[in-house]
């Protein structure tokens, strides 16, 4: 039988958390759905921010009331599930859970502070955000824990069937996260910050990696928020700022956040069939600043094909309100993977030549960025010239042994292709 469960969505304003709308999912297998209503006090706001950019834009709030309904094949609206955990956060949900069946309803609602961007759920509009988790728990403790206790805590419930209440801490810490990694959200230097830990199944040393290939684009001139590294009882750790918080004065401040899964009105499944085109026009559509991120977005683009990293998928692409609009947001999720060929293919498609991962291939795509050929020409040419000069130092200095910079040395094969100008058509 179908069930129907409600939920309020919030989100942080300036002011604080306020109610937005109203969230019910029906649950029916596959053929669940989702419908948003917004508040009419929400939409009266001078400063109201769409919950979901493409699929929820505000109503005229003079207008008559009007209920949203997902798309045929998603049971909830991408914006929402922007700040519902996956991966790492939806393994130790199910550890939590023990024997109880987890919906995505769960997911989203047990999901405390750390999750990403400015959205909350609670039970009433009144109250506030308020976590609910299937499984009990009272209220998350805070950011609190140190690196030792996280790590420590990270590998060992990787080989345990439930999470013990001495693991609770890096439920606490790690369950509103996305991505597929072990990590946690922490303080650092006084400020908020997402550790990620070395995994059982790791193959190289995949966080010494991460830490190298940010730093070797911060030399590039991208746009990559702070980053730093730490060894604590022999545990790799790579930490990266959070870029969807901000302190103001004592206040700590939570930055609406949609991923490019969100802007597209794209499903998982079909990540592959968009292309950083597709991003291109998410930027003219509703970007604050489209002319300088369209510069960004093909620069990436290059940087990626450049260091080889093949995870380039619409969740490791995404925008922030910046007040007028939407901005590309900085760079994450960035990092080598050794392969057995020297040519490769990017998630997203580059140019001309589909998932090809050429600097030929991206050129061929540069009129959407705004760029002319010989512009776009320059610009790759001097991402090439400063990767190939440095992706091996910027490997050594963050601690990768010569053999595993021999390893993948095959995602930078690109980099040696002085002449890929000439190259035939």
């Amino acid at each position: 039988m179908p069930r129907t469960r409600t939920t309020y969505v919030y989100i942080y304003l300036d002011e604080g958390p306020v109610p937005a709308g109203r969230l019910d999912m029906t649950e029916d297998g596959r053929n669940s759905y989702a419908t948003f209503q917004y508040g009419a006090r929400y939409l009266r706001r001078s400063n109201s921010v769409p919950v979901d950019p493409a699929a929820l834009a505000l109503p005229d709030p003079s207008g008559a009331a009007r209920t949203f309904q997902t798309a045929e094949g998603f049971n909830l609206f991408n914006g929402i599930r922007d700040a519902a955990p996956d991966g790492w956060g939806r393994y130790l949900m199910r550890k939590a859970a023990d024997s109880e069946n987890l919906e995505e309803f769960d997911y989203l609602v047990a999901s405390a502070d750390y999750r990403v961007g400015a959205l909350a759920f609670g039970p009433n509009p009144t109250d506030g955000p308020k976590r609910m988790a299937p499984w009990g728990d009272a209220e998350p403790i805070g950011e609190h824990f140190d690196l030792a206790e996280l790590a420590e805590a990270a590998e060992r419930v990787q080989s345990v069937d439930r999470l013990e209440p001495d693991l609770r801490r890096i439920l606490e810490a790690g369950s509103s996260l996305g991505g597929a990694r072990p990590k946690a959200a922490t303080t650092h230097n006084g400020l908020p910050w997402i550790a990620k830990f070395s995994a059982k199944e790791d193959t190289y040393p995949v966080c010494k990696t991460e830490l190298a290939i940010m730093r070797l684009a911060q030399h590039c001139k991208l746009d990559v928020p702070e980053t730093d590294f730490a060894t604590i009882l022999g545990r790799d750790i790579y930490l990266i700022r959070r870029f969807d918080r901000e302190i103001a004065g004592n206040q700590l401040r939570r930055i609406p956040f949609a991923s490019s899964l969100t802007m597209l009105e794209a499903h998982e499944v079909a990540a592959h069939r968009y292309s950083y085109r597709d991003l291109a026009d998410v930027l003219r559509r509703f970007g604050s600043n489209p002319r300088q991120d369209l510069r960004e977005l093909f620069r990436r683009m290059a940087f990626n094909i450049l260091v080889g990293n093949d995870d380039d998928h619409l969740r490791n692409h995404a925008f922030l309100f910046d007040g007028r609009g939407w901005r590309l947001s900085p760079l994450y999720d960035v990092v080598a993977r050794p392969r057995a060929g020297p040519s490769g293919s990017l998630v997203l498609a580059v140019g001309e030549r589909g998932h090809e991962a050429t600097l030929a291939n991206a050129l061929t795509g540069a009129a959407a960025f705004g760029l002319k050929n010989d512009e776009a020409a320059t610009i790759l040419e001097d991402l090439r010239v400063l990767v190939a000069a440095r992706w091996k130092v910027s490997l050594s200095k963050a601690g990768v042994t010569a053999i595993d910079i021999e390893r993948l040395a095959n995602c930078f094969a690109e980099t040696n292709k002085v002449d890929w100008r000439g190259l035939p058509e």
